[in-house]
């Protein structure tokens, strides 16, 4: 497990200092959880736009839907 520190509102803090240890481990692997999905859906979007940024660059090059399916159907 490695410690990081985030920085969050007075309210918040004090709320937190307040949890028993068991919410506390509750809370930390709730923020674990967001963290590790905010990465993922950062991670996706940044792949759609790459795969967007080739399809864009293929068509500027001359691909048509004809090209690439006759490319895709080749055996070579």
């Amino acid at each position: 497990m490695e410690r990081i520190i985030l920085e969050v509102d007075d309210t918040v803090g004090k709320i937190y200092r307040g949890f028993s240890e068991k919410s506390k481990q509750r809370f930390n692997q709730a923020v674990s959880l967001m963290v590790k999905k905010a990465a993922n859906d950062a991670n996706i979007a940044e792949y759609s736009k790459f795969l967007d940024e080739i399809g864009n660059t293929a068509v500027k090059n001359g691909l048509t839907p004809e090209i690439l399916e006759d490319l895709l159907s080749s055996n070579d």
